[in-house]
């Protein structure tokens, strides 16, 4: 791409991989660089051949700037037709609901199909798309070389018919911005992977880190969304909005009772271990140093013993949405001293008796600082802000955090009110998106206008504003 020498005092971002050319000088962009320029409208740009996909600019002024398939840059102001594209009926029941409730901007419902092109995608679009499917079925144990293989020419397959589809709706309407629910999921990654090489936004979409909220977010969501890490930011945040905290969070009762799980009597004082589901992205994507949960246990027993003063008490709980069960590690626990399962027992009462909690990456750790408990973030966490939540990435921290917390010397944290004001003031949804009410549709409307609005912060390892 190249930028005419016009933008005095305009401080531009790249998040693409390309080479920005700015008064005759080429800088290759690998994450984030920074160029200063003369104002110049309209800003113009073309797409660099070595790469081919166009990138988005994020300016000083607040908004966000997207080359257009029309080789021009267009303000996120400017958004006017969003193309929401949804991967099974559920999403596409929300997706029809949004359209019916937004008229402005104009939304246009799409599910997402397949699309033949005699066309090769870029170089390494395939990939980036069947990365995290194949990373699922790389998790399982019952998947060898020849299944393996099998799947990746079947997700390639798919990947390029989804992508090419899209691109094929991109051309056909012309819109100023996509939409998907979720983000990691082949036709899911295949509309990010188009929207950026088209050089639109994509609105991603996810369930939220509290009860009866949802996600969205241009930059990606959970850990990979634009939730600022820098403590900073939380420190300087003068007010709190007026939305009251939830002093509740939704038990899972029926999976409990389908199993035939039931509670047990917990002990006076415990850290609670919830466990996740294996094949998840926070897993698979963002969990550096455990990879299961069977290494989760083994870890946390080890710190346990580990650590300075008594052992610690704890109690784990199976994910009830998992289909992975852990006989062997149950049978562990029984022979075990100060070591519990209670899958039958519901997650808000786990937490509420707890003294700490211990997790991977769970949104139970938002929950957790939610009802005021000391939370320990075992792998990247949206909530691993210093003054929010505590981190480890080793068996000797883990060991000293749960000594701490059983001494009653839990790290302070004096931040985590500020947090989740911020989650519930101005970075959720309100609502599940099963059941949107109004002040849903209205800050999704709100957000669909104004993606550049959402500026407040940036993931861990971007800067979005320049010096």
């Amino acid at each position: 791409m190249s930028v005419p020498n016009r933008y005095d005092g305009w401080n531009f971002a790249c998040l693409s991989k390309y080479r920005l050319t700015v008064g005759g000088i080429s800088e290759p962009s690998n994450g984030v660089r920074r160029f200063n320029c003369e104002v110049h409208e309209p800003i113009t740009a073309r797409y660099d051949d070595e790469v081919g996909a166009a990138p988005q600019l994020l300016c000083h002024d607040g908004n966000t700037y997207f080359a257009s398939p029309d080789m021009s840059v267009r303000s996120s102001s400017q958004i006017r037709k969003v193309m929401l594209l949804h991967n099974s009926p559920r999403v596409g029941r929300y997706f029809s609901r949004l359209r019916a409730e937004i008229f402005s901007p104009e939304i246009i419902g799409c599910r997402v199909s397949g699309r033949f092109s005699r066309f090769a995608p870029p170089s390494g679009t395939v990939e980036e798309i069947v990365d995290y499917g194949m990373r699922r079925k790389r998790a399982r144990a019952h998947y060898g070389t020849i299944r393996l293989g099998v799947s990746r020419i079947v997700y390639g397959a798919a990947a390029r018919l989804h992508y090419e589809h899209v691109m094929a709706e991109v051309r056909r309407f012309r819109p100023d911005a996509l939409g998907v629910w979720g983000g990691n999921a082949v036709d899911a990654k295949a509309v990010v992977v188009a929207g950026r090489h088209s050089g639109i936004p994509c609105f991603q979409f996810e369930n939220g880190f509290l009860p009866n909220t949802t996600q969205m977010d241009i930059q990606g969501v959970n850990v990979e969304s634009s939730v600022p890490r820098d403590p900073e930011f939380y420190v300087n945040r003068s007010s709190f909005g007026t939305r009251e905290f939830p002093d509740r969070i939704s038990p899972t009762t029926l999976r409990r009772r389908k199993r035939g799980w039931t509670p047990i009597s917990l002990p006076d004082r415990y850290i609670f271990v919830p466990f996740q589901y294996h094949l998840d992205s926070q897993i698979l994507l963002h969990s550096p140093w455990i990879q299961g949960m069977h290494q989760l246990f083994r870890i946390m027993i080890e710190s346990a013993r580990g650590g300075r003063g008594s052992t610690p008490v704890l109690v784990f709980k199976e994910h009830p949405y998992c289909p992975s069960r852990y006989p062997d590690l149950l049978r562990e626990a029984g022979t075990v001293s100060r070591v519990h399962f209670a899958n039958g027992n519901s997650t808000d009462e786990l937490i509420r008796n707890a003294i700490g909690v211990v997790t991977i990456n769970s949104t139970v750790g938002t929950e957790s600082l939610l009802l005021g408990k000391p939370v320990l973030a075992l792998g990247n966490a949206v909530y691993e802000v210093p003054g929010v939540a505590s981190s480890a990435r080793s068996t000797d921290q883990v060991a000293e955090w749960l000594s701490a917390v059983w001494m009653d010397r839990a790290p302070a944290a004096p931040l985590r009110k500020s947090f989740l004001s911020f989650l519930i003031d101005d970075y959720l949804i309100p609502d599940r998106h099963q059941d949107p009410g109004l002040a849903h549709i209205r800050a999704v409307e709100e957000r669909l206008r104004e993606p550049g609005g959402i500026g407040w912060g940036e993931p861990v390892g971007h800067s979005i504003i320049g010096g």
